[in-house]
C-alpha cells in the first residue's frame, strides 16, 4: 500500500512538472498536438500508478521524451509557419460580411448548432446580428458584431475617459499583506496599514482582500465574521499603481 502511494506521488510530481513546464494553458486553449500529448503523458502516469509491476523507468522516460518532443516540435513551429498550419490548421471563417459560409462549416464539421451554441456563450442571440465569425485553431469563437449591435463605449458617447491604464493589484488577500504587490505598486507596508486604520481596521487579518486600483481607488473588504463589510477609499497612490 505504501508502494502504491509514494509511486502515485512521484508520478503526480512529475506529471505536475511537466505539464508546468510546457506553459500555462487551460485545456480549452490546447492545440490539438498539445492535447495529444498531455492524454498520453496521463496514460503513461496511470500505467505506472495502477501497475506495481511496471518499472517507473517505463513511465518516467517515456513522460520526458513527450516533454521534449513538443518543445522541439513547439520550437519549429514557430520557425515554420507551414509545418504550424499542419499541426495546428488555420482559422476558418464562418461568416463574412454577416453570410454563413456553408462549404467551410461542412468541410470543419461544423453545424449551425454548433454555431449557435457557441454565439450565445458570446452574449450574442441574433446570427443576423453577426458580421464575422471566426473558428480558431483551438476550437474557440472569435465575434465580431454589426456595429449597430456593438456596445457602445466611452469614447463612443462623447463621455471623460477615466485614466484606468494599468494593472490593479491585490495589496491584501486572506490577511495577508502582499509583499510583492506593496513593491510592485511603489508604496509601503505602513501606507497599507494606514489606509486600513482609515477603514477602522486594526489588524490586517480581518481583511478579506484590498484592492488598489491604477487611479487610486483602494477597494476593501473585510471578512464574513465582520460582516463582509466594503469600504472605498480615494487614496494618493495613483501615480504609483501601474
Amino acid at each position: 500500500m505504501l508502494i502504491l502511494f509514494l509511486r502515485a506521488a512521484l508520478m503526480y510530481a512529475l506529471v505536475f512538472t511537466v505539464l508546468r513546464l510546457t506553459g500555462k494553458r487551460q485545456i480549452a486553449d490546447l492545440q490539438p498536438f498539445d492535447l495529444l500529448i498531455t492524454l498520453m503523458i496521463a496514460d503513461l502516469a496511470s500505467c505506472a500508478i495502477a501497475d506495481t509491476g511496471i518499472p517507473l523507468t517505463y513511465s518516467v522516460v517515456p513522460i520526458l521524451a513527450l516533454y521534449l518532443v513538443q518543445q522541439l516540435v513547439n520550437w519549429i513551429c514557430l520557425k515554420s509557419s507551414r509545418l504550424r498550419r499542419a499541426l495546428c490548421g488555420n482559422p476558418l471563417l464562418l461568416i463574412a460580411d454577416g453570410v454563413l459560409q456553408e462549404d467551410v462549416m461542412r468541410a470543419a464539421n461544423y453545424t449551425v448548432v454548433d454555431l449557435l451554441d457557441q454565439l450565445r456563450a458570446k452574449d450574442v442571440f441574433d446570427l443576423s446580428n453577426v458580421s464575422y465569425a471566426i473558428l480558431e485553431t483551438n476550437g474557440s469563437l472569435s465575434v465580431l458584431q454589426k456595429c449597430a449591435y456593438q456596445t457602445p463605449t466611452a469614447q463612443d458617447l462623447g463621455l471623460p475617459l477615466k485614466n484606468d491604464e494599468g494593472l490593479a493589484y491585490m495589496l491584501v488577500l486572506d490577511g495577508v499583506i502582499s509583499e510583492r504587490a506593496v513593491r510592485s505598486t511603489g508604496v509601503s507596508r505602513d501606507w497599507v496599514l494606514e489606509q486600513l486604520k482609515k477603514a477602522g481596521i486594526r489588524d490586517p487579518r480581518d481583511v478579506f482582500f484590498a484592492q488598489l486600483t491604477p487611479d487610486g481607488t483602494l477597494f476593501i473588504q473585510q471578512r464574513q465574521t465582520n460582516g463582509a463589510r466594503q469600504t472605498v477609499l480615494e487614496t494618493e497612490a495613483k501615480k504609483h499603481a501601474v
